[in-house]
C-alpha cells in the first residue's frame, strides 16, 4: 500500500465512520478495488490506526460538551456522596451509567457473534446484504417525526439496546453511527441527543476494540518501518475527513435527510449483489 491508497482509504474511513453508510463495508470495498487483501497484516494494522483518527475527530468535534460533561461529573461526585442520589440528580452521572449500560450491550453481542463477524469481512455478498439492512433502518427512522425524549427519561434497558445495535455494527456493512442513532430515535430519544450519545459510547468501544485487536496483532506480527508512513498519513486524513463528516451527519439528522443515505446504500447494495452474481 502506497501513500495514494492510504489517503483514499483515510478519506473513506473518516467519512464513512460517521455518515450512516458503514466504514468497514466501504473499506473492504475499496481495498478490493485496489487489489489489497482486507485480512492481510498491513491492512489490519492500517485499520487499527485509522480508527484512532476518527476517535480524535469525535473528541475535537464535541470538545466543549465533553469538557462540560467531565467537569460536571467531577463536581457531582465531590458534592453528592450517595451513589443513588448522584444517579438521580446528576446529568453527567446518569449519562455515564447509561454509557456503561450501552457498552455492556455491545460487549454481549460481540462475545456471542465474534466468529460470525470475522467471517463477514471475507464476503462482499455479506457486506452488500448488511448495506441493504442499514438502508432500510435509516428509511424507517427518517419517517419518525416529533421525537423529543431526553436522556433523563431514558431507561437503562434502552441504553443496552443501543449498545446491542452498536455490537451488530461490527458486521461489515452495518453502520455503527446509523444503527445506534436509529435505535435511539426509534426508542424516543431526540435526534440531537441520539447523535451525541452514539458518539459518546463510540469512543471507548472504538478504542477498546483497537486495543484488543492491537494486542492480538502485535503478539504475532512485527511492524515494518515502511508501514508507518502511509498508515500515519491515512490516520491524519481520517481525522480531518471525519470531522467534516460529523458536521454533515448532524445537519442531516436535524433536517430529516437520512433517506438520502438510504438511497445511496440501496444502490450500492443491490449493485454489489448484481455485480457478484454475474461476475
Amino acid at each position: 500500500m502506497g501513500y495514494f491508497e492510504a489517503i483514499i482509504l483515510g478519506i473513506v474511513q473518516g467519512f464513512t465512520e460517521f455518515l450512516p453508510v458503514s466504514s468497514s463495508g466501504h473499506l473492504v470495498l475499496f481495498q478490493n478495488l485496489f487489489g489489497l487483501d482486507p485480512e492481510s497484516d498491513k491492512m489490519i494494522f492500517f485499520d487499527l490506526i485509522a480508527h484512532l483518527g476518527t476517535v480524535a475527530a469525535i473528541v475535537w468535534f464535541y470538545r466543549i460538551k465533553v469538557s462540560k460533561y467531565l467537569r460536571g461529573l467531577i463536581v457531582d461526585i465531590y458534592h453528592i456522596k450517595k451513589p443513588l442520589a448522584r444517579y438521580q440528580v446528576s446529568g453527567s452521572a446518569k449519562l455515564s451509567v447509561m454509557a456503561c449500560a450501552a457498552i455492556f450491550g455491545t460487549a454481549i453481542v460481540y462475545i456471542l457473534l465474534h466468529d460470525f463477524i470475522k467471517d463477514g469481512f471475507g464476503s462482499m455478498n455479506m457486506v452488500a446484504t448488511c448495506w441493504l439492512i442499514t438502508a432500510t433502518v435509516l428509511l424507517i427512522t427518517d419517517r419518525q417525526k416529533h421525537v423529543k425524549g431526553s436522556l433523563k427519561q431514558f431507561a437503562l434497558l434502552a441504553a443496552v439496546a443501543i449498545g446491542a445495535a452498536q455490537g451488530l455494527a461490527m458486521f461489515p456493512g452495518i453502520s455503527r453511527s446509523g444503527s445506534t442513532i436509529c435505535v435511539a430515535v426509534l426508542l424516543g430519544l431526540r435526534r440531537e441527543w441520539a447523535a451525541e450519545f452514539s458518539f459518546l459510547i463510540g469512543v471507548p468501544v472504538i478504542c477498546g476494540a483497537a486495543l484488543l485487536d492491537g494486542i492480538d496483532f502485535f503478539e504475532v506480527n512485527q511492524v515494518s518501518l515502511d508501514w508507518w508512513g502511509p498508515t500515519l498519513v491515512g490516520c491524519l486524513v481520517s481525522a480531518i475527513s471525519g470531522f467534516f463528516a460529523l458536521r454533515i451527519l448532524v445537519w442531516a439528522l436535524k433536517k430529516s435527510k437520512l433517506k438520502y443515505f438510504s438511497i445511496y446504500l440501496y444502490v450500492l447494495g443491490f449493485g454489489t449483489l448484481i455485480y457478484h452474481a454475474f461476475r
